[in-house]
């Protein structure tokens, strides 16, 4: 408990980003869900075990995506995989968590966390071992932030109560394999026959995992927003989840004249101002904080540029449905096509 309160009080830090700072505060949060079932004397003493192991080992994985070394880009990406991951403790401490989804979020937890750690790990890169028994070949999916992103998204999904019961147990259950042979390929003992068996397996675990995220986030039933409302909650998870370094390109256009000036350092948030305009909040390089207004069909079309439909539920997760409905929206309205975003969308 100790060393969480020393980690969030390191993100005071006005250098630190917003978005990374909020990040770790929530997942603090949801580990406080865990250590309250910790002390609870009714916590079967296994679940207590997997728990005080889960705390710990998120702490450190914090501890270290956090740490200087970590470029920015992968830091933000990193932190937003464990606050996604740790979002599951609700769901895992709740004692009417069936058994066949509980045991795979907490596998889950546990794999995803290592992995954001290990993937830091100069030492593993420059090793004899690793250049004897490289951790994949070249294009297959691998421990990175970017396929961490898709087991994050797929706990996001399957935490959210109204994914229902079915779609919830499938995308657990697929979700942990893939977290499971992601660990097997970083892991240095794995023979090079057993790691080519495991690329394989994990290209079509993966592919599977993509098609059920969607799935299950499709089953979920949530209103049906403004287009004002929608494009704000869809702009805002682009924002956590997209590097930087992207987003100041691709948006580089529609920036207010006095950000291009300063420099933006973080687009944090966007918030509905009305169905043609977001209000868009963002940090600048000088740690100002600051807003303004950007327009709806640009500001979307732009985003749809750097996450297509093929990653929009591996990268958002849930609040890819918001983007499919802001697309709708400008489709019908404006007969304006967002990208890939509705293609084989049915709608």
């Amino acid at each position: 408990m100790e060393a969480l309160i020393a980690l969030v009080g390191t993100v005071d830090d006005p250098n630190t980003l917003a978005q990374d700072r909020q990040a770790v505060i929530e997942s603090a949060q949801h580990l406080s869900t865990a250590l309250a079932a910790i002390s609870d004397p009714d916590t079967p003493p296994e679940l207590r075990q997997e728990l005080t192991a889960i705390v710990k080992q998120v702490t450190s994985a914090l501890e270290v995506v956090s740490g200087p070394r970590v470029p920015s880009d992968e830091r933000s990406m990193l932190i937003v995989v464990i606050k996604r991951t740790t979002s599951t403790m609700d769901m895992i401490c709740d004692p009417k968590t069936p058994r066949e989804v509980r045991n795979p979020m907490i596998a889950t937890v546990k794999d995803a966390n290592h992995l954001a750690e290990i993937s830091q790990d100069e030492g593993m890169a420059g090793s004899e071992n690793a250049s004897q028994n490289p951790p994949q070949s070249s294009g297959a999916p691998d421990a990175s932030p970017e396929a961490l992103q898709g087991v994050g998204a797929s706990m996001d999904i399957a935490r959210d109560r109204r994914t229902p019961p079915k779609e919830r147990m499938e995308l657990t259950r697929i979700t942990q394999q893939v977290s499971a042979l992601m660990k097997k390929m970083s892991d240095l003992g794995t023979s090079q026959q057993e790691r080519s068996e495991a690329e394989k397996e994990l290209e079509e675990n993966t592919s599977r995992m993509k098609d059920q995220q969607e799935e299950s986030a499709a089953a979920q039933k949530r209103p049906k927003e403004s287009l004002g409302k929608a494009a704000a909650f869809c702009t805002s998870a682009i924002f956590e989840s997209t590097r930087e370094s992207a987003l100041m390109k691709g948006l580089k256009p529609l920036v207010p004249d006095q950000w291009e000036e300063e420099g933006v350092k973080d687009f944090w948030e966007a918030k509905e101002k009305n169905n043609q305009t977001l209000d868009v909040l963002a940090q600048l390089r000088s740690n100002e904080h600051t807003h303004g207004p950007f327009e709806v069909v640009p500001l979307i079309t732009a985003l749809a540029e750097l996450v297509p439909r093929d990653r929009l539920f591996g990268t958002l997760a849930g609040s890819a449905l918001y983007c499919e409905q802001t697309a709708a929206y400008l489709e019908e309205e404006s007969g304006i096509t967002v990208g890939t975003w509705l293609a084989d969308a049915g709608e």
